[in-house]
C-alpha cells in the first residue's frame, strides 16, 4: 500500500476498525471528522494520524480533506434505523456519499471504496437469500435508511461512470463490532445481554458481520474489486434465537428463554413509535419502533459469495467479535464509575 489514505467517519465503530487495520499496515492515515466529534474508536491512537475536519454536507471542506490523497474509504453517513432522521439520512447517506465522490475525482483519487449496507440491496422475503442482483422493487419492507443509502450507491457509482472515478461499493450486514452506539447499534445487544436483560428472541433472523471480516472486504475492494462492482460482506445468517443465545453463551449470561410473538412485537413498537412522535429528539426515540420491529419479524439474509471469490473475504469468528464488544462496554462502565 503506497500514498496518503483518507476515512471518513473514521472515528466512529466501523471507520475506527479499518483505520486501526490501515495504522497497524504501516498506511499514511487522514481521517475526516467533523468539527467538535471526538475521536472514539481511535483516541488510543492519538497523533498516529492526520486528523481534517469537514462535513459531508459542505463541499469546500471535503475539497480540502482530499487534497494529496490516494485513495478513500468513504465510512461516513446516518446508521441509525429511525424514519424520523430521513432529512438527515438525505443529506448525508446519499448527498453527502455523492459529494464525497466528486470531491475525489476532482482531486485526482486514484481509488474510492464506498461502504454502503446490505439494507440498499434490499430487504429479501423470507426463504430467499439475497445476492447483490437483487430486485429492490422485490424488498419485503421499506424505510429511510434503505431509501438513503441506495440513493447514495447510486450516486457514487454514476459520479464513477461519468468522472473514471475507479468505484467500489461493499455492502456489510450487521457489525458487531466496539464503539458502536450503546442504544441503536449491535452493542445494544451484547449490553443487554450483560445486565441480564435479554429475556426473549424474535421470530426472524438477520445477516451479521465480524469487524475484520468487514475491514478484509474493505481492504479487498481497495485492491481487487472491480470498479463498478457492489460486494455483500457477511460473516452468518442467523435466527434471532441462535444469535441471542451465541451472544449470551460467549459472555457467560443465562440464555433467553421465551419466543416474542411477532403481533406482539409489532404492538409493543406501535407504542414506541407513538412515543418516539412526542419527543423533540429523534435520538431520544426507544429503539423498538415499527420501521426495527418490521426488521425483526423477517429472517432477512444475504450471500456474501461474490465478495468471497473476488476479494478474498474470510469467515471470521463471531465470538471474538462478540468478546471484543463486551470487553469495550466492561471498559466504557468502569471508565465512568472512576469519573465518578
Amino acid at each position: 500500500m503506497t500514498g496518503r489514505v483518507l476515512v471518513t467517519g473514521g472515528t466512529g465503530s466501523l471507520g475506527s476498525a479499518l483505520a486501526r487495520r490501515l495504522l497497524d499496515d504501516g498506511a499514511d492515515v487522514t481521517v475526516l471528522v467533523e468539527q467538535g466529534t471526538g475521536l472514539g474508536g481511535l483516541n488510543e491512537r492519538r497523533g498516529a494520524f492526520r486528523v481534517v475536519q469537514g462535513d459531508l454536507r459542505d463541499a469546500a471542506s471535503l475539497a480540502r480533506a482530499v487534497h494529496g490523497i490516494d485513495e478513500v474509504y468513504h465510512v461516513a453517513g446516518e446508521p441509525t434505523l429511525l424514519n424520523r432522521l430521513h432529512r438527515r439520512m438525505w443529506a448525508l447517506n446519499a448527498r453527502g456519499a455523492e459529494a464525497m465522490a466528486h470531491a475525489a475525482a476532482e482531486a485526482g483519487v486514484r481509488r474510492f471504496v464506498h461502504t454502503s449496507s446490505v439494507s440498499a440491496i434490499g430487504y429479501p422475503p423470507n426463504g430467499e437469500i439475497a445476492d447483490e442482483t437483487f430486485d429492490i422493487a422485490r424488498t419485503a419492507t421499506r424505510n429511510a435508511y434503505l431509501v438513503t443509502k441506495r440513493a447514495g450507491e447510486d450516486a457514487v457509482l454514476a459520479v464513477g461512470r461519468t468522472t473514471g472515478l475507479p468505484v467500489v461499493v461493499v455492502n456489510p450486514a450487521g457489525v458487531i463490532a466496539p464503539y458502536s452506539d450503546r442504544k441503536f447499534g449491535w452493542a445494544a445487544l451484547v449490553d443487554s445481554a450483560r445486565r441480564g436483560r435479554l429475556l426473549g428472541w424474535f421470530p426472524g433472523g438477520a445477516a451479521v458481520c465480524t469487524a475484520d471480516d468487514l475491514v478484509a472486504g474493505q481492504l479487498g475492494a481497495m485492491r481487487h474489486g472491480r470498479p463498478g462492482e457492489r460486494y455483500i460482506l457477511s460473516t452468518a445468517n442467523l435466527g434471532y434465537r441462535e444469535l441471542f443465545s451465541l451472544v449470551c453463551d460467549t459472555i457467560g449470561a443465562r440464555r433467553p428463554r421465551v419466543a416474542v410473538p411477532g403481533a406482539m412485537l409489532r404492538a409493543a413498537a406501535r407504542v414506541g413509535g407513538l412515543y418516539g412522535g412526542l419527543v423533540r429528539d429523534p435520538f431520544c426515540s426507544p429503539l423498538l419502533v415499527p420501521e426495527n420491529a418490521a426488521l425483526a419479524v423477517r429472517r432477512i439474509y444475504y450471500d456474501p459469495a461474490k465478495a468471497r471469490r473476488e476479494l478474498a473475504l474470510p469467515t471470521g469468528d463471531l465470538v471474538t467479535s462478540i468478546r471484543a464488544v463486551a470487553d469495550w462496554l466492561d471498559k466504557e462502565d468502569h471508565d465512568v464509575m472512576a469519573a465518578r
